[in-house]
């Protein structure tokens, strides 16, 4: 399961991260037209860090290895053939 989070998040925090530079290149292209886009650019970029690192974070925390030892005994079930 941590694999799969790991994965999901990844991508979604990939793309976030393409969105603000994106956002980032605009801004540096229109930066004459307003005082306050490189500020709200280097908020985002610090509160984009913050999140990252924040999710990660979590992610390792809240992934529990218990379920994988779950699955391990397999002779412990009790499986019925069934035909119809």
């Amino acid at each position: 399961m941590l694999i799969m989070n790991l994965w999901i998040f990844t991508l979604s925090i990939a793309l976030l991260w393409w969105l603000f530079i994106v956002a980032k290149i605009h801004a540096f292209k229109f930066k004459n037209f307003s005082n306050h886009i490189s500020k709200v650019t280097n908020i985002l970029m610090f509160f984009l860090i913050f999140l990252t690192i924040l999710w990660y974070i979590i992610i390792f925390f809240t992934s529990s290895s218990s379920s994988w030892s779950d699955i391990e005994n397999y002779d412990s079930f009790d499986v019925e053939e069934v035909s119809y």
